[in-house]
């Protein structure tokens, strides 16, 4: 069951759930000291297992607020959802709110994406720590002076970091400002299995998440400002795509095996501009790489590892160097 404490403007807020989702609300309108009523007033709230707070229903100063929900989640196991319209993370109570592990925090003002942090929320994780690190709203460090940049992402061969490196620099994009989309634009159909995992939300005919948006089945939208295109393996059938679009990533491993298909996939797109992303090792072996490469000099980069698909900070450095024409 579902318990909801809300003012009367917010008091149809959560009434979706009962028809998508299902679930059983029970809802408490007017004014409310959370303290006391976590404290005095409800004996058992075991049976709840979300109890959401509309902020503006509260009459209770910011101390007695993180009491109140200090105090509720020593006695209880409910997951609780904070709606919070309109505040900001840098707001210190959204700040000792996180502190307290509170991370189900809904702050948007537009009506679909109050939604979609409501069923974010919800799902089965919740969010996370990472969520708020990560800061859904972008840093806006940059200008794009283009829409629709095409970024092509392509691999010498399978499993060398091609999605990841997509994934990672659709991170860092949304992070310095950019409306960014990830086309999946190849057919091993990993965007499901990764959407299904971490509980992307789904919006028609493409996934959401942490703010950057995921298209499978090679769709793209035509209104943001960068999209990635994950080509899978560069082959005959996608090299003209790769050709054709305005920054061009090839992304490799260090094993010889590996060297030796970078060597002819840059045979066949030495007509145009391109960056080879190399999977680092040593620095003497990155020497090395590099002078086997010597005519690709400029365009060479030795990616710093990363096991997470939503890590936008470790190799941003190479990222802003790659779109660097494109930003101000």
């Amino acid at each position: 069951m579902f318990l909801y404490l809300s003012n009367n403007e917010n008091i149809g807020l959560f009434d979706f759930l009962s028809k998508e989702k299902g679930m059983v609300i029970k809802k408490l309108s007017g004014e409310f000291y959370l303290k006391k009523f976590v404290i005095h007033d409800m004996r058992n709230l075991n049976h709840y297992s979300y109890f959401a707070i509309d902020l503006k229903a509260l009459k209770d100063t910011e101390n007695e607020i993180i009491e109140a929900i200090t105090a509720f989640k020593a006695m209880y196991d409910s997951r609780i959802i904070i709606f919070a319209e309109g505040l900001k993370r840098e707001d210190e109570l959204i700040s000792r709110l996180i502190e307290e592990k509170i991370y189900n925090v809904i702050i948007s003002k537009e009506i679909q994406e109050i939604k979609d942090e409501i069923l974010k929320c919800l799902s089965h994780i919740g969010k996370t720590e990472e969520d708020w690190n990560l800061k859904e709203n972008n840093e806006n460090q940059y200008t794009f002076n283009h829409k629709n940049i095409k970024i092509a992402v392509a691999g010498v061969l399978s499993r060398v970091g091609t999605t990841t490196t997509a994934f990672n620099m659709a991170r860092f994009l949304f992070n310095s400002g950019a409306k960014v989309s990830y086309t999946e634009a190849n057919d091993c159909g990993h965007l499901k299995e990764i959407a299904a995992y971490y509980e992307f939300l789904k919006v028609e005919n493409y996934y959401r998440y942490k703010g950057v948006e995921y298209y499978p089945n090679k769709q793209f939208p035509n209104d943001v400002n960068c999209q990635i295109f994950d080509l899978g393996s560069l082959n005959k059938g996608n090299i003209a795509i790769f050709k054709s679009c305005d920054i061009k990533i090839l992304c490799s491993g260090s094993k010889p095996y590996e060297l030796i298909e970078t060597y002819e996939a840059i045979n066949s797109i030495k007509d145009v501009d391109y960056n080879i992303l190399f999977s680092s090792i040593s620095d003497e072996e990155n020497l090395k790489i590099r002078k086997s490469f010597e005519n690709s000099n400029d365009n060479i980069h030795f990616l710093k590892y990363s096991p997470s698909l939503f890590d936008g900070k470790i190799n941003e450095d190479i990222y802003r160097e790659i779109i660097n024409d494109f930003i101000t």
